[in-house]
C-alpha cells in the first residue's frame, strides 16, 4: 500500500474541493487493487495532470504495481525432483542399514550353531556318541542354512521353514526337560541363538517379499 503524500497538492488546475486529493489517492489505490471507485479514470487523470503531489503518488504506485507483477510472473524453481530424490535416497539408506543389521544377526546365529556342531560331531557333548553326532548334524545343517541366508538373503524363504521347525522343536524339548528336571535353564540357553536367528530370518524374508525393489537396491554394492 502506497502511503498518501504529505505534501499538499499544488499546480495549475488544482480542484477547489478539500477532499479532492484524498479521493483521487483512494481511487488510484482502488484501481491497483482491482476494486471499484466512484471516480472515473478520466477524472483521476485530469486531477493528476494538475496536481504535483498526486502525480508523484500515482508514479510511485505504478512502479510498485509493475514490480509486483514482475515478482508474480517470475517462475519459481521446481524443487519436487530434488526433494523426491533426497527422500528416496534417505529411505534407501535406511533399508540398506536395516537389511545389513538383519544379515549380520542371522550370520552370527548361524556361526553360533556351527560352533556348537563341531564338539557335538566329535562326540564331546553327549555321553552317547551316536546321539551327539545326530545332534551335531542337525546343528550343522541349521548353521549352514542361516549363514547361507545371511550371505544370499533371497534364499531366506527356503531356509525359514526348516529353521522354524528346528527352533520350535528345540524350544519345546528344552521346556519339557527343564520342567521334568532333566536339564537346567542355563543349559538350555544355547537354544536362544536358534530363536534369534529364526526371528531375524523371518524379518528378512518379509522385507524381501514386501519391498523387493528397495531391497535389491540395498543389496547392490555401494
Amino acid at each position: 500500500m502506497i502511503e498518501p503524500p504529505n505534501v499538499p497538492p499544488t499546480g495549475p488546475g488544482r480542484p477547489v474541493e478539500p477532499n479532492a486529493c484524498a479521493n483521487v489517492i483512494t481511487a488510484i489505490s482502488a484501481r491497483l487493487d482491482g476494486e471499484p471507485h466512484p471516480l472515473t479514470a478520466v477524472e483521476v487523470h485530469r486531477h493528476v495532470a494538475g496536481c504535483v503531489a498526486c502525480e508523484r503518488f500515482a508514479t510511485r504506485a505504478d512502479r510498485v504495481a509493475d514490480r509486483s507483477r514482475e515478482l508474480r510472473a517470475a517462475p519459481a524453481p521446481d524443487l519436487a525432483p530434488s526433494i523426491l530424490a533426497a527422500v528416496t535416497e534417505d529411505g534407501l539408506a535406511r533399508t540398506r542399514r536395516r537389511t545389513l543389521e538383519l544379515r549380520w544377526l542371522i550370520g552370527l546365529a548361524g556361526s553360533v550353531q556351527l560352533a556348537f556342531a563341531i564338539p557335538a560331531l566329535a562326540g564331546a557333548v553327549s555321553t552317547d556318541p551316536h546321539v551327539g553326532r545326530d545332534l551335531g548334524a542337525l546343528q550343522l545343517a541349521l548353521g549352514v542354512g542361516l549363514v547361507l541366508a545371511a550371505w544370499q538373503p533371497q534364499r531366506s524363504a527356503g531356509v525359514l521353514p526348516i529353521a522354524m521347525v528346528v527352533a520350535v522343536a528345540a524350544m519345546a524339548g528344552a521346556a519339557l526337560d527343564v520342567a521334568s528336571g532333566v536339564a537346567t535353564v542355563g543349559a538350555e540357553l544355547t537354544h536362544l541363538a536358534e530363536v534369534v536367528g529364526v526371528l531375524a530370518l523371518l524379518a528378512l524374508r518379509r522385507r524381501v517379499h514386501s519391498d523387493a525393489p528397495s531391497l535389491r537396491a540395498a543389496l547392490a554394492p555401494s
